[in-house]
């Protein structure tokens, strides 16, 4: 019996700690909204990006979250899509499994040909800021000396909402405790990307 208690306080521990962890992602995407407004970032959505799915158990739990950004600036003249600004999309991707089993968040710089858009990203839209660093089928990926590059292949260009290509790095979730370091190592890290 007793081994059966053990089982069912690890999985009620467990559902503690995750809990406890979006909570605290939670508070994390309210102040990058808020430290991100003041160095010029405009959220795209005001909730973040994920994939869920009722058909695979890895969609029953929210592992992975992106926000998106765009500087404040001009408009990127989109009929479809006024609040569009010239320039690129900002992408934060916080990953609690990790490339290398350790959580992580990826920024990235992403460069549109923005007239492809017919309407701002939905939560479900999780897929087009997710993908370009795993999909070869519709990728050329390289990383060297810690930045990622993705470049969209032709025939992906339309599927991928007019992407041209991508540049990112990965710094650990721990790493980001408090507004000083949401402020240097997330926005002021996005901004120092490459431009390809």
């Amino acid at each position: 019996m007793s081994s059966t208690n053990d089982f069912g306080e690890n999985i009620s521990l467990a559902v503690k700690v995750l809990r406890e962890t979006y909570k605290n992602l939670n508070m994390l995407f309210n102040e990058m909204d808020i430290i991100g407004k003041k160095k010029g970032f405009i959220s795209l959505h005001p909730k973040f990006l994920r994939w869920k799915s009722d058909s695979y158990e890895d969609g029953w739990l929210l592992s992975n979250f992106i926000k998106v950004y765009q500087m404040e600036g001009d408009s990127a003249g989109n009929k479809h899509v006024p609040d569009l600004k010239d320039g690129d999309v900002y992408v934060v991707e916080v990953d609690l499994d990790g490339e290398e089993g350790y959580p992580e968040i990826t920024l990235s710089r992403f460069h549109f040909d923005l007239s492809k858009w017919e309407r701002m990203p939905a939560i479900s839209d999780h897929w087009l800021f997710h993908n370009p660093y795993r999909l070869e089928n519709h990728f050329n990926i390289e990383e060297a000396n810690g930045i990622w590059r993705s470049k969209t292949k032709q025939k992906s260009i339309n599927r991928y909402w007019g992407l041209k290509r991508a540049i990112g790095k990965s710094i650990p979730l721990t790493s980001v405790c408090d507004s000083a370091s949401i402020k240097t190592k997330i926005f002021e890290s996005l901004l120092e990307l490459p431009e390809s």
